[in-house]
């Protein structure tokens, strides 16, 4: 048999219903390992990249915008895109005017350490991000907090594990949070929204491009490891 340098895969499992895929990535791992041998894969399943690759390349109408393991394009993102691309449900983007060291939207004030503020000194408008992850909600808390707010619960959609619930900040934008599953959240519900500063990214208004991302303190996410 044929021993390549590299196999070229280009969306080998896109026909699959979603329980052979899943079986399958497991199986196309075990080989790749195995087999020791470079792989190119294409997909446009973000579930496929982030956990089948060593590093990810994420292209957007053919341009190249990061080349960096899973979990570096994760929590570091690029831009906006990458940032936008990758991670289900999506991060959430508030664009926002930079009025000296506090980010101003429609019924949104967030104010900025000196890193931060510092990282958008020269930017009159920023997109802030923030995962759903990290959106803290509060069914019984007050908005007393330089980054809490007073938003209501639109639509909660129970996944089993986690529930996904859609907000808005009164006057102020939308926003998604995913919670634990067993955590009861009633739609009309008002709650308490906080954005930690160490969890947020900075994109710049005009190109898009990262100009501060969230703390990452306690991971080690250095590509040249891999």
């Amino acid at each position: 048999m044929r021993e390549p340098k590299a196999f070229l895969m280009d969306e080998p499992l896109s026909n699959l219903d979603a329980k052979l895929r899943s079986e399958m990535r497991t199986e196309l791992q075990q080989l790749q390992a195995n087999l020791d041998t470079t792989t190119v894969y294409v997909t446009h399943d973000q579930t496929e990249a982030m956990t089948m690759g060593d590093r990810i390349a994420i292209l957007d109408a053919g341009e190249l915008q990061q080349v960096a393991t899973p979990l570096e394009a994760y929590h570091r993102p690029a831009n906006r895109f990458v940032a936008g691309f990758i991670g289900e449900p999506s991060m959430n983007f508030v664009d926002c005017d930079v009025e000296g060291d506090t980010l101003v939207a429609e019924g949104f004030r967030y104010p900025l350490a000196e890193a931060a503020a510092d990282a958008v000194a020269e930017s009159a408008a920023v997109t802030l991000g923030i995962r759903p992850e990290d959106v803290t909600v509060d069914v019984e808390g007050a908005s007393d907090g330089d980054h809490t707010f007073d938003a209501t619960v639109d639509v909660v959609e129970p996944m089993g594990d986690e529930n996904v619930v859609h907000l808005s900040i009164a006057d102020g934008p939308e926003l998604i949070a995913t919670v634990d599953g067993l955590r009861q959240i009633e739609a009309g519900a008002t709650v308490a929204v906080t954005l930690p500063e160490n969890a947020v990214h900075l994109f710049d208004g005009a190109s898009g491009e990262a100009v501060h991302s969230r703390s990452l303190d306690d991971a080690e996410l250095d590509d040249s490891r891999v």
